[in-house]
């Protein structure tokens, strides 16, 4: 049986319960229901953590495979017997017309380059193979390259960039040259005895970004006076796959 306690106004606030059990059993709760609910919510809490840290881990994953390296190889670029190779490439492509002697990076059609996506080289590396021998190349000996852009022509390979900004040169015993199809455009150069070019040095140098990449320059210096018709480039770059986009 049930007493009733009054208040001093005379407003019930509590029930006792002569058999001593618990107040919130006698409402219809069930014992240790709270502390199953809380048992419950932190399991959950502790799936959804899991869970959590698995997506950041697996997204680390995937961040780490954005690079790409992309390999080809230069031959038949000189004939003849001799102890060096000069020879010069696309100097007279105006800017606006398709490059020769190239790559594209991505799925170009085989009429057209608006397809090409622009990527970001973060490293290039060159090697010299010879069949004859291997030990007979000095500096300096190097190879460069246009970077390319997407122009409005039916042609696979694009055309030059132009410097995206302005320059102001002072000459007074030396002729300095910053316009024209050669020097007005980028191009950038690779050192072939020392191999490996990083362009990525520091997280805000993103490297550089081009659709592909056109022969400007290959100059090597030898020992002796070789076939140089044997004489193989193999080309290594290295590309941010996260860097690609319609846009330079």
């Amino acid at each position: 049986m049930n007493i009733f306690r009054p208040t001093a106004d005379n407003k019930p606030t509590d029930f006792l319960n002569p058999l001593g059990e618990d107040r919130n059993e006698a409402k219809g709760e069930i014992r240790g229901e709270a502390s199953f609910v809380e048992q419950t919510r932190q399991q959950f809490e502790k799936i959804k953590q899991n869970e959590t840290q698995q997506a950041r881990f697996q997204s680390k994953g995937i961040n780490r495979n954005n690079l790409q390296v992309v390999n080809f190889e230069l031959s038949a670029f000189s004939t003849g017997s001799a102890a060096f190779v000069y020879e010069n490439f696309n100097d007279t492509v105006a800017v606006g017309s398709p490059l020769d002697e190239g790559v594209v990076f991505s799925s170009p059609t085989s009429t057209s380059n608006e397809n090409a996506l622009f990527y970001n080289i973060v490293y290039m590396n060159l090697r010299l193979n010879n069949s004859q021998r291997s030990d007979f190349l000095f500096q300096p000996s190097y190879i460069e390259f246009y970077t390319m852009q997407k122009i409005n022509n039916t042609s696979v390979l694009g055309g030059k960039i132009q410097r995206q900004i302005s320059m102001q040169r002072v000459q007074s015993n030396t002729v300095i040259t910053d316009t024209g199809n050669e020097h007005g455009v980028q191009s950038f150069g690779l050192d072939v005895y020392n191999q490996q070019t990083l362009y990525n040095q520091s997280e805000a140098l993103k490297g550089i970004r081009t659709i592909g990449l056109a022969l400007k320059t290959i100059n090597l210096n030898l020992d002796s006076s070789i076939d140089t018709a044997n004489l193989i480039i193999n080309v290594e770059i290295g590309l941010d796959l996260s860097s690609s986009g319609q846009n330079y």
